[in-house]
């Protein structure tokens, strides 16, 4: 299936876009390649490969959780450049 000038004239139309006639042609030429692409596609035979999801198979890999009485942010401050009582020191962002 090709996509003619006219045909790309009345899609454009329908979903209200305006292109000038090189931006046109460009867009037909682009347009025109996907399509042969997807048609060279369509035309592979895949009947001996099984369907898939992924293009590889890999799994993932769980752990179970596992609770601790940790304190909630314990030691985070230590990593921080620069930290006040609970709360992290950043630059200002706005100036005046």
């Amino acid at each position: 299936m090709k996509i003619s000038k006219e045909s790309f004239h009345n899609i454009a139309d329908m979903v209200k876009l305006s292109f000038k006639e090189e931006e046109k042609l460009k867009l037909i030429k682009d347009l025109n390649h996907t399509v042969e692409f997807i048609e060279t596609m369509n035309d592979m035979n895949t009947d001996s490969q099984e369907p898939m999801s992924y293009i590889h198979n890999l799994k993932n890999v769980f752990r179970e959780d596992v609770a601790s009485n940790a304190k909630a942010g314990q030691g985070l401050h230590e990593n921080a450049p620069e930290s006040m009582s609970d709360y992290y020191v950043v630059p200002p962002i706005f100036h005046d």
